[in-house]
């Protein structure tokens, strides 16, 4: 077999044009100049800025993409930027907004609705009317969006995440908007105008939450680096800098407590049991803190992983940089073979992603969020589960019998049950195979290859298949367990979150929650280039790449990213102040409202910090669609719907949950012995 040469990339022969504004529309135009587009960068002098740092808009990452033109501002500038879009299949633009922070959708006049694809970038959505904020930065949409009030320490005390984390993954949803459209718009003729809101882009990521919320809980989700299910899960001082340790079942605490010297603790009452050491967390802290104390990072390390506990440092993002350049996502021609591919009627285009067939393997977060959003865009997504179902199926909360975490994130799949390790059943997934379109996978590095399911063989039954493999260290590195907090430390995340107590994560699964956006796009897209060349592609999606590129695009000297800022305790609540408020750290006598009316006297902006049920109770929040409920009347099981923004093909989300091996029998038959 050889390989096929690699091309100019799936988006080969695309004309992009971004107006340049938002650093999300940036990021947007960056990751399709990555595919393969033809980028055009156009500044306008009259455009005014976001309440973002002035250099985003010169940002190296930017600049180091496409064409840049500078239109002066003269009375035919807007005749030439009009010339310039006519010639784009895609067209990017910042959409300015007006007194009360509403969004103006004059910036649109004159481009090609119906025939081109118009993705617009604001913080609240044009349709919004009631913004709660005029023109947030970056560090106050993470303050009235859920993720200041996920991110801080044990004391309550919120921490800014300082990565410009809502305007990248409001950049990925765009272009991952884009390419959908642009796959419907070449079958269809049909244009879009995609409406971004940074918003909802937020709350999106925090359907991890999003079921503790409904069943009554408030507040309470800030802590540091520990986890609310299982101890020990933190990060430790050691005698020369941090180790982050998290223990995923009982198994880790008997090899934790050999590797501290005190193997009596393993049957002790109050550290038997994963419930009895949550219930005794601090205690387990304390003695854990005590041993790491006395070694070095690199001794815990060796020490922990050797055993196969979950473990990294927090790392510096100025080190993590030095390692080279990340890249997010590898994308490698299939080898051709020449073997036939078994069609099957595909449905009309009725939403991008129509007559898609995806199988997807793999549990918790990455991979089937990853699948949901493919499934809201109209792909058929089949869920491969063992007998038992996948292990999220039992996270509590629950809401009729059924758990919140699994419904949001498996919502509207199709299940098979199959055991990928019986040879009878295997050779049902590779029938399966072969009227597939994309098998996509969140498991550890080299388990596909040993199950016998490697790209080479999945090519030679399907030569078009996309092979998209989401693995904490991508398929050729590192087989360690790749869990969201030890990633955000290695990948510097946790080194860019100032707190009083020591390291914190950001509150939201970052590193899972980058993948899951990162594979819906790049999987569209190689259906793209599949569908024109005749082959398929390996796409390999390491989240330890994707979180550094991030960090890495963030900040790329190592500097502060995001404007200072100050969080100040009141009665009520806490305040995020824009800026330096001195020596004032708390202000508990004095109520939030109080707190930034004295900030705003001294021309400090002020706002405060919503705690997750006060996001979801904003009027933005409550935006028909965003919400979709199983049963009328908010009854039922919940689902967040996909980041996507379509005038002419919304996307189509279900809150129905698919038995476990509901489709078995229709898919492939009778079961297997």
């Amino acid at each position: 077999m050889t390989q096929n040469a690699p091309d100019k990339g799936p988006l080969d022969g695309v004309k992009v044009v971004e107006r340049v504004g938002r650093l999300a529309g940036s990021v947007c135009a960056g990751r399709l100049a990555d595919l393969g587009a033809e980028v055009c960068r156009v500044v306008m002098a009259s455009d005014p800025l976001p309440n973002e740092p002035a250099e985003w808009r010169v940002h190296p990452f930017a600049a180091s993409h496409g064409r840049l033109i500078d239109l002066d501002d003269t009375a035919d500038a807007t005749q030439q930027w009009l010339a310039l879009a006519a010639e784009a299949d895609i067209v990017i633009v910042t959409l300015p907004l007006d007194a009360d922070g509403r969004a103006n959708g004059a910036v649109l006049d004159g481009l090609d609705r119906d025939g081109q694809i118009i993705c617009a970038v604001s913080p609240f959505g044009l349709t919004t009317n009631e913004p709660p904020l005029v023109d947030p930065s970056e560090a106050q949409m993470q303050a009235i969006s859920g993720l200041l009030a996920t991110t801080g320490d044990v004391s309550g005390r919120p921490s800014v995440v300082d990565v410009p984390v809502l305007e990248v993954f409001t950049g990925l949803n765009a272009a991952t908007t884009a390419v959908a459209a642009l796959r419907l718009k070449e079958v269809s003729g049909l244009g879009q105008l995609l409406d971004m809101a940074v918003f909802e882009t937020c709350f999106v990521l925090t359907g991890t939450f999003l079921g503790k919320v409904l069943t009554g809980q408030a507040q309470g989700f800030r802590n540091g680096c520990r986890h609310p299910l299982v101890a020990p899960w933190n990060a430790y001082q050691t005698s020369d800098g941090w180790v982050i340790l998290c223990t995923t079942n009982n198994q880790n605490w008997l090899d934790l407590v050999e590797i501290m010297g005190q193997p009596d603790l393993a049957n002790a009452p109050d550290f038997a049991t994963a419930a009895a050491r949550i219930g005794n967390v601090q205690a387990v802290d304390v003695i854990v803190a005590q041993w790491a104390a006395s070694v070095t990072t690199k001794q815990a390390l060796e020490h922990l992983q050797s055993r196969g506990i979950p473990s990294g440092t927090v790392a510096d993002w100025g080190t993590v940089a030095k390692s080279g350049t990340p890249v997010p996502c590898r994308r490698v021609p299939a080898f051709t073979s020449g073997a036939p591919v078994v069609s099957r009627a595909k449905e009309a285009p009725a939403l991008p992603c129509s007559g898609v067939r995806i199988l997807e393997i793999g549990p918790y977060t990455a991979g089937p969020l990853a699948g949901r959003f493919l499934g809201n865009m109209g792909a058929e997504v089949i869920k491969i589960e063992p007998a038992c179902g996948e292990d999220s199926r039992l996270w509590v909360p629950m809401v009729d019998g059924i758990s919140c975490y699994f419904a949001n994130y498996n919502a509207g799949k199709k299940s098979v049950v199959l055991d990928l390790r019986n040879a009878a059943q295997k050779h049902s997934f590779l029938e399966l195979v072969k009227t597939a379109d994309v098998v996509m996978f969140n498991l550890k590095a080299g388990a596909m290859e040993r199950m016998g399911m490697g790209a080479d063989v999945l090519h030679r039954i399907n030569p078009r298949l996309i092979y998209c493999g989401i693995s904490g260290y991508g398929m050729n590195g590192s087989t360690r367990p790749a869990l969201d907090t030890v990633i955000q430390a290695e990948a510097g995340v946790i080194s860019r979150i100032v707190t009083q107590s020591g390291p914190n994560k950001a509150g939201f699964s970052i590193a899972d929650l980058a993948a899951a956006h990162i594979a819906p796009l790049e999987i569209i897209a190689a259906l793209r280039d599949a569908r024109r060349s005749g082959t398929g592609t390996v796409l390999d999606i390491s989240m330890y790449d994707t979180v550094a590129w991030m960090v890495g695009l963030s900040g790329p000297d190592g500097a502060p990213v995001l404007p200072p800022s100050t969080v100040v305790q009141a009665l009520d609540g806490w305040v995020l102040v824009q800026g330096d408020a001195g020596e004032i750290q708390q202000m508990q006598n004095s109520s939030c409202a109080e707190v930034i009316r004295l900030m705003n006297a001294k021309n400090l902006a002020a706002v405060k910090m919503l705690e997750l049920n006060e996001v979801y109770g904003l009027n933005v929040a409550k935006r028909e669609g965003l919400m979709i409920y199983e049963h009328g009347k908010k009854r039922g099981n919940c689902v967040i719907t996909a980041p996507y923004m379509f005038d002419k093909t919304p996307v189509n989300v279900s809150a129905t949950v698919p038995d476990i091996g509901a489709d078995t029998r229709d898919l492939i038959g009778p079961p297997t012995p």
